[in-house]
């Protein structure tokens, strides 16, 4: 119950579900406690030990040959109760000291502002009964962590293992109080680099609003600026107050304290651009440049011999995500001894592995337990398989792509979505229109594929615009045949009537001067979904260019009357003949399907009747000396039925960002790969109302399931796209 970071009612939930007798409270409590004293002597005892160990590891020799006493060690607190920012009042609080050298806990302490017992017996006017007291702190929760850090170090004093180097953040008083209050230490207080850093972040960003030039873009240029220099100088007091002068004087083209280690500009003047920044030029604006100079130049430069001289306190987090698992923050342990015995779980786990389980099972006069010690060797094996892996380059490298992809999704999602939550969003009338997602391709079923029946199906139309009205439909298989004339809404092209042989007369239609049973577009529709429907396994539509011309025409047809979706749910997909023949068949002069049929069958026939072409495409497709075409190379060539849907969307897409093309603020290539992208030109307006530059960059290159960029990553054609429709009316 412990170990896994549940209580007596979730375990008696769990026990309830799977129909096993419940454990009485107090049982359980009995229980915990007698457990739970053994966790604290273990926990205890390992602490002891690391402790011993990393006094060892750190004996050195000075100059003298004077053996020199005193660990380095880091420090961090974690409260059971979550801040809100402006009211902290946890009722407990754990501090931890973790060695630099064995990387485990070597001390513990904690601060409890409340005892239950001794509540509910206050509240009855009685006299509590005997027991172990949690409450040791009456101060606010503030207070709690350095009063905590005093006690862990004078603990350490006093068994005889000083601290020479404490690292952790900046946000206690712990290290000036312990300092007052015992001043023969010989202590120095190190910065924690990740607290030093975010701070940075966080008044950059609070400079942002401010300044128009300094975009997301820049901000990561200057974090990552900072966190180089950091590397570069450390145990460099005079590196880092130089770094801080060129980090800020090379962003805006003035290199006189930079390094040629390191600055581009210096190696070759002629050819340099800034590889982080906008356009890679030099940043321009004097009052950014004089508010950077305030944060870094003012408040970091009287700080550099702290800056040269980082350490952290990730361990110490580490062990803090490991508490917050034991003892919940919605769960309120603090008022009992359980919250010490979960700690000291966490302590043993950080500093044992997962196999403490067993020795306190063993401890307390139990089994180890088989499933037990096979558990714990499985988590203790992928726990140190995933610490081997995070330390290497490649590791550091998947981490930093998979947080590039994180945020590019985030960002991309939250400019698409506009503001969807805030503080009293919902009184305000806010931005509801949302950016549409990546259109689906939409996935063929591979496994229905190869059991599909070929139909070949052919058009006889109007004209050769895709706007076009069908005036026959055939489809052909190897045991069905549909045809039907269908009766136009609109006149038949002389083109068209020279080809087909098709004309209307008032209320007839003929075909070679002969009249013809005709139906009603709805009808015919109609009829054709029924007739696909008949089929056992949906069909695969095959026909010669219907690709770039047959398929568009009858979507057309099918979305006016509100039948495509119907029409989409009897079939499998689309597979283009043409396209399949000129792989199959290359260097060909010619692939219109009379040329074909004259080159593989040595035939000719009464082209342009849709049931003539249907048949004999049929025969072309399947008994040809190159085998059943489509059949072998099905695979590459299907494309799904909402191929035409998607592309008529594209092209209206595409319509929208003409006087953006005819200005060349955009290439036709980038704006019909924002049209594939689902994009209009408004979208890209909108993202700039909501997130400026950085919100078109967001929506531009926001990275696909694949890890593919949609539109575009290029900066320049960011920033062009970004002047034109910033432009003065």
């Amino acid at each position: 119950m412990i170990h896994a970071g549940i209580g007596e009612t979730q375990l008696n939930n769990l026990l309830a579900a799977m129909n096993i007798h419940c454990i009485n409270p107090k049982t359980l409590k009995e229980r915990e406690m007698e457990i739970g004293e053994v966790l604290e002597s273990n926990a205890e005892a390992s602490e002891k030990n690391f402790l011993l160990e990393e006094a060892i590891e750190a004996i050195t020799l000075d100059e003298d040959s004077q053996q020199q006493k005193g660990i380095n060690a880091s420090t961090d607190t974690c409260w059971q109760k979550k801040g809100s920012g402006r009211a902290y009042n946890s009722l407990s609080g754990v501090a931890s000291l973790i060695g630099q050298k064995t990387g485990k806990v070597l001390h513990h302490t904690m601060r409890s502002g409340d005892c239950r017992v001794c509540t509910i017996a206050n509240r009855k006017g009685e006299v509590p009964r005997k027991h172990k007291c949690t409450k040791n702190w009456t101060g606010s929760a503030k207070a709690m962590e350095p009063d905590m850090v005093v006690q862990m170090i004078r603990d350490l004093n006093e068994q005889n293992v000083p601290i020479s180097e404490l690292a952790g953040d900046d946000d206690s008083t712990g290290y000036n109080r312990a300092m007052k209050e015992m001043p023969d230490l010989q202590m120095v207080k190190t910065s924690d680099r990740n607290h030093v850093t975010k701070n940075i972040v966080n008044k950059l960003y609070s400079l942002k609003p401010k300044h128009k030039e300094l975009s997301v873009m820049v901000i990561n240029a200057i974090t990552r600026n900072f966190a180089y220099m950091l590397d570069q100088n450390k145990g460099n007091q005079a590196g880092i107050e130089n770094g801080l002068r060129a980090s800020i004087d090379h962003i805006f083209g003035e290199h006189a304290h930079c390094m040629q280690s390191w600055c581009g500009y210096l190696k070759d003047k002629s050819t340099y651009k800034h590889s982080s920044l906008p356009h890679g030029k030099d940043l321009k604006s004097l009052d950014l440049k004089s508010d950077l100079e305030k944060l870094f130049l003012d408040k970091l430069v009287p700080n550099s011999k702290k800056l040269a001289n980082l350490a952290s306190s990730q361990a110490n987090e580490s062990l803090n995500m490991t508490i917050a698992t034991k003892a919940p923050k919605y769960k309120h342990y603090s008022a009992s001894s359980s919250l010490s015995y979960r700690v000291s779980s966490a302590v043993l786990q950080k500093n044992e592995g997962y196999g403490y389980v067993s020795e306190v099972h063993e401890s307390s006069g139990l089994s180890p337990g088989g499933e037990t010690v096979k558990r714990s060797l499985k988590l203790n094996r992928k726990r140190d398989r995933k610490s081997t892996v995070s330390k290497t380059k490649e590791g550091k490298k998947q981490r930093l792509l998979l947080k590039k992809k994180r945020t590019s999704k985030n960002s991309g999602m939250e400019v698409r979505e506009g503001k969807t939550y805030e503080s009293e969003i919902g009184i305000e009338h806010p931005d509801q229109e949302e950016i549409p997602e990546v259109m689906e391709i939409g996935e063929v079923d591979k496994e229905a594929m190869t059991v599909a029946p070929l139909l070949v199906f052919d058009l006889e139309t109007t004209g050769l615009s895709r706007s076009s009205d069908i005036i026959q439909l055939a489809a052909y298989s190897k045991d069905s045949t549909f045809d039907t004339y269908i009766l136009p809404s609109q006149p038949i092209s002389k083109e068209a009537t020279n080809i087909t042989k098709i004309t209307v007369c008032g209320n007839n239609m003929l075909y070679n001067s002969k009249p013809v049973n005709f139906k009603y577009p709805h009808q015919a529709l109609t009829d054709f979904i029924t007739f696909l429907s008949e089929f056992s396994c949906k069909p695969i539509l095959v026909g010669h260019n219907i690709k770039r011309f047959d398929c568009h025409i009858l979507y057309n047809a099918l979305r006016f009357y509100n039948m495509y979706s119907e029409f989409c749910s009897h079939i499998i997909g689309f597979v283009d003949s043409l396209d399949v023949f000129k792989h199959v068949v290359p260097g060909l002069a010619s692939y219109s399907q009379t040329s074909l049929v004259d080159t593989l069958l040595d035939e000719t026939y009464a082209a342009h009747n849709a049931l003539e072409d249907t048949r004999l495409l049929f025969r072309l497709v399947t008994c040809t000396s190159q085998g059943n075409v489509i059949s072998d190379n099905i695979t590459g060539f299907i494309f799904s039925p909402n191929y035409p849907h998607n592309c008529h969307i594209q092209q209206d897409n595409l319509k929208t960002f003409s006087e953006a093309i005819n200005c060349k603020a955009v290439s036709k290539a980038t704006a019909l790969k924002a049209a594939h992208s689902n994009l209009r030109l408004s979208h890209l307006k909108l993202s700039i109302e909501r997130n400026g530059i950085d919100g078109l960059r967001a929506l531009l290159s926001e990275l696909t399931i694949q890890g593919k960029v949609p539109v575009t990553s290029c900066k320049k054609v960011i920033q062009k796209l970004y002047d034109f429709l910033t432009r003065e009316t």
